[in-house]
């Protein structure tokens, strides 16, 4: 290579070196990660895939890292990665989503069976502290029937199986007082 093409790269290479080093903030791609960490969010990635949606997150806070002190690139760079993990842990939540779905789907008859079975226990009861137990059964029964109609038509599996949890809970210290 001749002296003047060498120094013809050397030019446009240190252009090319200012020029990305004036480059203003990448406010785009920020804007991008932020509204993509945000949408995961509502869309309750963070129930499904928590460790996923931690990354995403942890990454955007580098980005924000990044450009408070001005190093532009590099919070591009970050930005664009925590788009990618966003997609990652979305991903991730589908699948999740679907297997929690299942989960209940399968608790859910098993529940409702045993419940069955303990509200028939408590209405064999007899006096009036049988009946106040029974009253507070059907009380529970029709709440979380009322939730669990709701948290099924928003599809929200997750909050399904924590309500499961908890009447699973509720359902022992229904059949304690109930004798059995």
């Amino acid at each position: 290579m001749s002296k003047q093409a060498a120094l013809s790269c050397l030019s446009i290479v240190s252009c090319l070196l200012m020029v990305a080093a004036c480059a203003g903030p990448p406010d785009e791609a920020m804007s991008a990660a932020e509204q993509a960490v945000s949408d995961a969010m509502d869309a309750e990635v963070d129930k499904y895939a928590p460790a996923e949606y931690e990354a995403a997150a942890a990454e955007l806070e580098t980005a924000r890292g990044h450009m408070t002190a001005g190093d532009y690139g590099d919070a591009k760079a970050a930005a664009e990665n925590t788009i990618a993990l966003v997609e990652t842990a979305n991903q991730e939540m589908l699948v999740q989503k679907e297997l929690t779905k299942r989960e209940v789907d399968e608790a859910l008859p098993a529940f409702l069976e045993r419940w069955s079975e303990i509200s028939g226990s408590i209405e064999q009861g007899r006096g009036s502290a049988a009946r106040t137990l029974a009253q507070e059964a059907s009380a529970f029964a029709d709440s979380l029937t009322v939730q669990l109609n709701d948290l099924k038509a928003a599809e929200k599996w997750h909050d399904i199986k924590m309500l499961l949890e908890s009447a699973n809970m509720a359902a022992d210290g229904f059949a304690e007082r109930a004798g059995g």
